[in-house]
């Protein structure tokens, strides 16, 4: 907030009821109101667009008395950082209240613990456990701004493996030939993630664990898209480690249950090139109509990937 406050607003503030107080609290009229029921009054911004620590740092720069909280940083610090653009500092330190949150606990063993401890629990007995077991406004603040931005880290990942695998796999003389798909998902004028005048590929990035069946149905998708190629190019498909190529090569499931969530228009073309998808198995298809697909592990191009043994 770069502009000064004028009275009226803090008058009507002083004419809304206060919501109750959980942790944090700011004075207005003498009274104490929840930071960001009063941020929020003031800017107009819905609630998860800042955390407490912002709306308290951010009041407490118009000279209102607020609870204490003092980030791990020191005091002329936490001006200078509310200030800057784009929130950097503060999801930095929504990630480290997280992080301190799971590092700090065993989550399943916390939960359980937890959940026994509400059993019966009326509502004075419930505030106390929700005090011992630290779930506090800052750890949902923290966990709703890091929400927000993780659901973008796929992209990043997935981007950043292309860029990276790139320089490896381009031959002497090869060349993109269209704009690469560096961020997930499906673009209809770029069929594939890459296309070179020497080949066509697609990238899956995912870790398989075990309880895949998303990512099955994602690969199966990828790699009819790439028996559909009729260009004549070296087509293939990079995943990571064994057991994605383990599905494709070992599967009896159907190519019908595969494409099950797949558009109509995919669907429809592979019974246009293939026959009916439910006359073939993942297995059947990829050594029928798949065999010119080579399928290669990222792990060994980009070791970052491999799992630890203990996870796969």
């Amino acid at each position: 907030m770069e502009e000064p406050i004028e009275p009226s607003v803090f008058e009507m503030i002083s004419r809304v009821e206060p919501e109750p107080i959980r942790e944090h609290w700011v004075i207005v009229a003498n009274r104490r109101y929840p930071p960001k029921q009063v941020y929020q009054l003031i800017t107009g911004l819905p609630r998860s667009a800042y955390t407490s620590h912002r709306a308290l740092a951010e009041l407490r720069r118009l000279g209102l008395s607020t609870s204490v909280y003092t980030p791990p940083q020191a005091e002329g610090d936490r001006a200078e950082s509310s200030a800057r653009s784009g929130g950097i500092d503060e999801l930095a330190g929504s990630f480290a209240t997280l992080s301190r949150f799971l590092a700090d606990h065993d989550l399943t063993a916390h939960l359980a613990a937890a959940e026994a401890d509400l059993q019966h629990a009326g509502s004075e007995a419930s505030r106390d456990v929700t005090t011992r077991y630290g779930f506090s406004d800052d750890l949902l603040d923290a966990a709703l701004a890091v929400r927000a931005h993780v659901g973008r880290l796929n992209d990043v990942i997935h981007a950043t493996v292309i860029a990276r695998v790139l320089p490896a796999i381009l031959e002497e003389g090869e060349a993109v030939i269209r704009r690469p798909s560096l961020g997930a998902g499906n673009d209809p004028s770029r069929p594939f993630d890459l296309e070179t005048d020497r080949r066509i590929a697609e990238f899956k990035v995912a870790q398989w664990k075990g309880a895949d069946t998303m990512r099955k149905r994602g690969v199966v998708s990828d790699l009819v898209h790439l028996a559909l190629d009729e260009s004549g190019r070296r087509a293939q498909l990079f995943v990571v480690g064994a057991l994605p190529v383990k599905f494709l090569t070992a599967s009896k499931s159907t190519i019908a249950w595969a494409l099950g969530r797949s558009s109509p228009h995919t669907r429809a073309r592979f019974e246009q090139h293939f026959g009916p998808a439910s006359d073939f198995t993942v297995a059947d298809f990829v050594r029928v109509h798949g065999r010119r697909i080579e399928l290669v592990d990222l792990a060994a191009l980009v070791p970052s990937l491999a799992l630890p043994p203990e996870l796969i």
